[in-house]
């Protein structure tokens, strides 16, 4: 092969690119630190009749909620964030992990925009007087809010599964095992149980608060293993052809 040809038929590794990975794997992190900080710290200042174990975290986005514009805020930041973070990061960098990979980046993407959504705003917190379950469902806000948060709950909880079966053919990714293994029971689990507390009442914002954290711990660790996987192996990468 000619020096022309060699020069024509080769790709030099693009030398910005696994940067601009590990900055979307540190977006990812501090999507999920603020989407946290969102009901954690918001809690404080709910009033004696707010309560962590029986009160839902979509209580803290009522109309009547007091500084709900901070949730609202963080919520917002957390959904952009990790679809950010799943797009344009985590997808290049599973490339060759195959279509599964490339379809569970997607749906982490859009479910997490999902959970970020806060509008249309619920009309009142369930411990408000005169506020009742049946007037926040069956109003805009709840309906959206039962909808949205339900399904996108219900895909972040099962997606550990298929997307750890792609993963793990990825020798870089080795270290997610202990995380997306327990993530694919927990997170289920912790599903199943919100569901039943919805529909009982009994502890319906400890199971959603329990939910909640298990997503953030999985998708956290994805992020940061996007930072730590090393710049020359991202599957991906285009490399320069031999000559």
């Amino acid at each position: 092969m000619t020096s022309g040809q060699a020069g024509a038929g080769s790709r030099q590794p693009g030398p910005a690119r696994a940067p601009h990975l590990a900055a979307f794997g540190v977006l990812g992190v501090i999507a999920q630190i603020a989407f946290t900080v969102g009901w954690l710290v918001s809690e404080s200042w709910q009033g004696p009749r707010y309560s962590a174990i029986t009160s839902t975290i979509s209580d803290m986005q009522a109309a009547t909620a007091p500084h709900v514009w901070f949730p609202i805020t963080c919520f917002a930041v957390g959904g952009a964030g990790t679809f950010c973070f799943a797009v344009f990061g985590l997808r290049p960098a599973l490339a060759m992990a195959g279509q599964v990979a490339a379809d569970a980046t997607w749906m982490l993407a859009v479910a997490g925009l999902a959970i970020g959504n806060s509008f249309p705003l619920i009309p009142c917190q369930v411990p408000d007087p005169g506020c009742t379950a049946h007037r926040q469902l069956y109003s805009p806000g709840g309906v959206t809010d039962a909808i949205v948060a339900t399904a996108a709950f219900l895909v972040l909880a099962f997606l550990p599964g298929p997307l750890w079966q792609r993963l793990r053919v990825l020798p870089d990714w080795q270290g997610l095992r202990p995380v997306m293994t327990a993530a694919r029971i927990i997170c289920p689990l912790c599903f199943i149980l919100l569901c039943a507390a919805s529909l009982t009442g009994i502890a319906q914002g400890l199971a959603e608060r329990a939910l909640a954290t298990s997503l953030v711990l999985w998708i956290g660790a994805l992020a940061v293993t996007l930072i730590r996987v090393p710049p020359a192996r991202i599957p991906g990468e285009p490399t320069a052809l031999l000559t």
